[in-house]
């Protein structure tokens, strides 16, 4: 004969507790004093019980699930990003979903398929769909959470956004190469620029501007026919052998930086930062490895990832409140690539 399974009214009684109680206990953004919730979660380890989440759909009309739409997973900072972003979903009690769109071929198929699921929620990283898909979860009335993104949102009703200071992390850079006494100044972006490496290139040029006009210094700009290390590696080859070197360069990916690092040592036999100073954006776990000691812009997977769900667990509670726009700040890491 089988064992009748525990229910929550079972759990209740055990705990000397409510039935309202056990199921507020089990959702991680109720509020209930630690007490009581290790109460009831002995009281369910003893009986064996577990939460019937299928059931908890059906009453709240949404799931413990949070989509996670991301797309280029080969980008180290993404990759980083991404594994902060899980643990901190999980932390605040959702079970993430995660779904890689870099083959755009099947993209409709996989959103279709995510909406499915009565999401709690969609957080959409840079490089990703576009602001049309995020509306069409928000039309379903899914939350969503998009970074690094766009500034403005009036074209997306109820969406919210997380963004780096991408333009501030830009400017600290020119005043850094600025503080150096480096004249000949170079912007470096990937050729397929993400909104991040927009801004991060804004805030540099429009740093420099006043001094470009009073001809203190020359800035110019080159694009990577890739974002990565391969990328780097390619464009030192075919810069470096020009007469007029840059002797300073703000690199708006690190993993740009590197392999032109390498290059620049490798094939030319250049000293950094003597022969040229070189500033990243990112602090990717590379940037700080000894052969690179890279000087760098941090944002902090850890921070953004808690502003994120945060954002997402407020609109949760506030469906109807006006959409919200975070700016995270980003710290200047000093290291051995700068006079």
């Amino acid at each position: 004969m089988n064992k009748r399974l525990a229910t929550s009214a079972d759990v209740a009684a055990l705990a000397g507790v409510s039935q309202s109680t056990v199921s507020r206990s089990f959702d991680m953004n109720s509020r209930i004093s630690k007490a009581t919730r290790n109460r009831v979660f002995d009281a369910a380890k003893e009986l064996g019980y577990q939460v019937n989440k299928a059931a908890q759909t059906m009453i709240k009309q949404r799931s413990d699930l949070v989509g996670l739409v991301t797309a280029g997973l080969d980008d180290p900072f993404r990759s980083e990003f991404l594994n902060q972003l899980i643990i901190e979903v999980q932390r605040q009690g959702f079970r993430p979903m995660v779904i890689d769109v870099t083959d755009t071929h099947g993209l409709d198929d996989s959103l279709q398929a995510l909406m499915q699921y009565q999401l709690s929620g969609v957080i959409i990283t840079s490089g990703s769909p576009s602001e049309k898909i995020a509306q069409e979860f928000v039309n379903r009335s899914i939350p969503v959470i998009l970074v690094n993104r766009t500034d403005q949102s009036a074209d997306l009703t109820g969406v919210d956004i997380v963004n780096i200071d991408n333009v501030k992390g830009g400017t600290l850079a020119a005043e850094a190469l600025l503080a150096s006494g480096r004249k000949e100044l170079m912007l470096v972006r990937a050729k397929a620029s993400s909104y991040s490496s927009i801004m991060r290139a804004q805030g540099f040029k429009k740093a420099l501007l006043p001094h470009v006009e009073t001809g203190k210094v020359n800035v110019s700009e080159v694009e990577c026919e890739t974002g990565d290390y391969e990328g780097g590696y390619q464009l030192a080859l075919s810069l470096l052998p020009e007469k007029l070197r840059p002797d300073g360069i703000f690199f708006c990916l690190d993993h740009i930086a590197c392999g032109f690092m390498d290059a620049a040592r490798k094939e030319f036999g250049l000293l950094i930062p003597k022969d040229v100073s070189i500033i990243g954006f990112d602090d990717i776990r590379l940037s700080g490895y000894q052969s690179y000691a890279l000087t760098t812009l941090r944002q902090c997977p850890k921070l953004v990832s808690k502003a994120v769900v945060n954002s997402l667990v407020l609109r949760l509670k506030k469906p109807n409140d006006k959409a919200m726009c975070e700016i995270v700040p980003v710290t200047m890491i000093n290291r051995s690539t700068l006079l």
